[in-house]
């Protein structure tokens, strides 16, 4: 029993840090570290973008870096671990800031959940598919008050950027 218990408690803990790294993977544009996350075939379904692992790759690089900052935030996670498969309810919010083309910015701000089948193949955890489901969006300009003129931005993060702190 508490061997069972224990292998729950770990899977659960690697499933979580699987779906935390996601975030993080896309937000600094940390190309590798989003392909340890997803098996090859992976099934990946957006709503706005439906593929296989590569193709979900390139899209979220190639979305991310028309960005200038990215925030990825995954939370209430509630797993259902069945042997080597976990399935996954996650809230999640993402906010972009991206040039509006007329020589100022502009916001973006998703809603919504991460309903996941992640597998395990060997000892690792990685994710099988995943379907976004929209709550809510929301945009506008982006004004951000004079007194976080001196506030450092979070802008065009990739794993080259100096504060990067994995390699």
């Amino acid at each position: 029993m508490a061997d069972s218990v224990l292998e729950r408690i770990l899977a659960e803990a690697e499933c979580t840090r699987v779906l935390h790294a996601y975030g993080r993977a896309v937000d600094w544009q940390d190309r590798d570290g989003l392909g340890a996350l997803l098996w090859p075939e992976a099934v990946i379904d957006l709503g706005f973008f439906k593929g296989n692992a590569e193709e979900a790759i390139a899209f979220l690089m190639a979305n991310a870096a028309r960005s200038d900052r990215r925030f990825h935030a995954v939370s209430n996670i509630v797993l259902q671990i069945r042997d080597d498969t976990a399935l996954s309810d996650s809230c999640c919010i993402t906010h972009a800031i991206t040039d509006d083309g007329e020589g100022g910015s502009g916001w973006q701000l998703f809603l919504g959940r991460y309903l996941d089948r992640l597998e395990r193949r060997g000892a690792e955890w990685r994710i099988a598919e995943r379907v976004f489901v929209l709550n809510g969006y929301h945009a506008g300009a982006n004004d951000e008050p004079p007194f976080l003129a001196d506030v450092d931005r979070a802008e065009h993060f990739t794993p080259d950027h100096r504060l990067f702190r994995f390699r």
